[in-house]
């Protein structure tokens, strides 16, 4: 799900290639868990790559909620 919500917004991403090294990282964890480390992300960046996490963190909400 992670690397679709990528998919999905790279286009609108600043920073591919860190947000992209995030995705890798951390694709086999479950949902909450990557939920908890982009919300961390988020606290910690500044600017455009903070940005690029909120984007990225709202995809992956969407696309949980479809398939529920």
């Amino acid at each position: 799900m992670l690397k679709e919500a990528l998919e999905n917004v790279l286009p609108y991403i600043s920073n591919i290639s860190k947000v992209k090294k995030f995705v890798n990282e951390n694709e086999g964890k479950n949902m909450e868990e990557i939920r908890k480390l982009l919300e961390e992300e988020i606290e910690s960046s500044q600017g455009t790559l903070k940005t690029d996490f909120k984007i990225l963190l709202n995809e992956l909400e969407k696309i949980i909620n479809k398939s529920v």
